[in-house]
């Protein structure tokens, strides 16, 4: 019988490329979802709705029946421990996570305590070789400093270095996981900024592509035009991912997916290929460098520009963005171009894509993307 990869989040932004990718790699039959609805059937619809969302063809997502579909919530995984298929599982990919930047109240319980227990299910299953979270690289908090290289390193703070409860949230599950099953076959996949899809651009997600809309329409932020953002897109972010997952031994076990120095590019490059895709004039000749105390200052004109969206929410969430900018990082990768993973593509390459795929759509509902 042939081993079996089980995956969560599949009806996620992320999890839901990884499938995809999967299904592309002619691994459709080897895989297993786990999936939340009230009925298998119900779970499998989620999953193929989302999966055409993010480019799967009718023939694609005919692969997945749904018999491959485990229906069950992280919190309930002792309800499926018995089931024969898990002890055929040699990799693990556990993309599902509560992904915002608003202070839930479920934020450790889904992605510290649902990790722990997919631990649980899958420790020393006889065929698993190799368990991948997918955490993020922001998880490494403003401790790296400002500016820096964020290196490919096991260890992650966990105290006030956090400027959102996700991050730390991310990576206390790591850690934790380490901690109680330190023999479980972990690799530790942390992705950069995921933004878009350089096929499909911003339909499928929105997700922090409208914060370089916003900062575009306010001609102001907290970092210095010259300097660099690591942005990926989803679907390259999926091809490293399932690279990692097939390759027979690996050197490492932590990657960066990650533009890095070589990929990534700068606001300067961001404005001119936003304004570009626009049609509009690059803001770099007016542009101004605030800090994150004046971002308040910026109402006026914020009300003018994005009328629909909440005053509140929008200045909390520039003042979280504005901070993120302003740390400046570029997460290194040299783990993962070792492994013989391509570079990412860059930013500007499909920014234009991005534009004309959410021009309908209004930064309000964007927005949600980011603030469930």
């Amino acid at each position: 019988m042939n081993n079996l990869m089980l995956m969560t989040g599949a009806t996620g932004f992320l999890g839901g490329a990884n499938a995809v990718e999967a299904i592309h790699r002619g691994l459709g039959k080897n895989l297993l979802l786990l999936a939340r609805a009230e009925t298998p059937a119900a779970a499998h619809a989620r999953v193929i709705e989302n999966l055409l969302l993010l480019g799967a063809s009718a023939a694609d997502v005919a692969q997945i029946g749904v018999e491959q579909i485990l229906c069950c919530d992280l919190s309930e995984l002792d309800k499926i421990s018995g089931d024969p298929r898990l002890d055929r599982v040699s990799v693990v990919i556990h993309s599902a996570a509560l992904a915002t930047f608003s202070n839930h109240p479920l934020l450790e319980t889904i992605n510290v305590d649902g990790t722990l227990a997919l631990g649980k299910l899958m420790h020393r299953r006889p065929a698993l070789k190799r368990f991948m979270y997918i955490g993020t690289a922001m998880a490494c908090g403003e401790g790296a400093g400002i500016n820096a290289v964020v290196k490919e390193q096991i260890d992650l703070p966990l105290g006030d270095e956090h400027l959102v409860a996700y991050t730390r949230s991310k990576a206390m599950g790591e850690k934790k996981l380490r901690d109680i099953y330190p023999d479980l076959p972990v690799v530790y996949v942390r992705p950069s900024i995921i933004v878009g899809h350089t096929v499909l651009g911003c339909a499928p997600s929105q997700s922090i592509f409208w914060v370089f809309m916003v900062w575009q329409l306010l001609g102001a932020l907290t970092t210095s035009l010259d300097e660099k953002v690591d942005v990926v897109p989803v679907d390259w972010c999926a091809q490293a991912i399932i690279d990692l997952a097939q390759k027979e031994t690996l050197t490492h076990n932590v990657f960066h997916i990650s533009a890095g120095l070589g990929s990534c590019v700068s606001f300067r490059e961001i404005d001119l290929a936003l304004a570009a895709a626009r049609g509009i004039e690059p803001i770099g000749a007016t542009y101004k460098q605030i800090t994150p105390d004046a971002i308040p200052t910026l109402l006026p004109r914020m009300r003018e520009c994005v009328p629909e969206c909440n005053d509140r929410l929008l200045l909390r969430a520039l003042k979280l963005y504005g901070a993120f900018a302003g740390l400046n990082y570029v997460f290194d990768n040299e783990n993962l171009l070792a492994e013989g993973i391509r570079p990412a593509p860059r930013f500007t390459d499909y920014i234009a894509l991005c534009v004309e795929s959410a021009k309908h759509i209004p930064i309000a509902e964007q927005m949600k993307w980011d603030f469930k």
